[in-house]
């Protein structure tokens, strides 16, 4: 029963990672506002490095940043769990240049959540 668990467990998270990394292709930041952790950690280039945010306005810099560098699209570099903690790296592409995004996930009985993001 408890291997059911846990791919069950296993097979969700990687539903909702692909979930995640659709929103962000798509830049959908209504749907993105639900992978946030209650709180944040956020390190964005070009903006004031704000360590711990609430989710609405750690999603609110990430939008920021994809207006104001004209983001169109996410490209999806690597992705690895270990136990309970999802790692994925990737691009942010816009027509000037790409930048490196990564991102820190927790997973739980709720999902998972971003806990952490940086991009440079």
């Amino acid at each position: 029963m408890s291997s059911f668990l846990f791919c069950s467990l296993s097979g969700k998270a990687q539903n909702e990672t692909e979930n995640l990394v659709q929103t962000l292709q798509t830049a959908n930041f209504s749907n993105l506002l639900s992978f946030w952790d209650a709180v944040a950690e956020v390190n964005i280039v070009d903006q004031v490095s704000q360590k711990q945010l609430a989710s609405l306005q750690a999603n609110q810099q990430l939008q920021l940043f994809f207006s104001n560098k004209n983001i169109v699209g996410f490209e999806k570099s690597a992705e690895r769990k270990l136990g309970t903690t999802i790692y994925i790296t990737g691009k942010l592409l816009s027509a000037q240049a790409k930048y490196n995004i990564s991102m820190l996930l927790q997973e739980s009985k709720k999902g998972i959540a971003i806990v952490s993001i940086r991009v440079n």
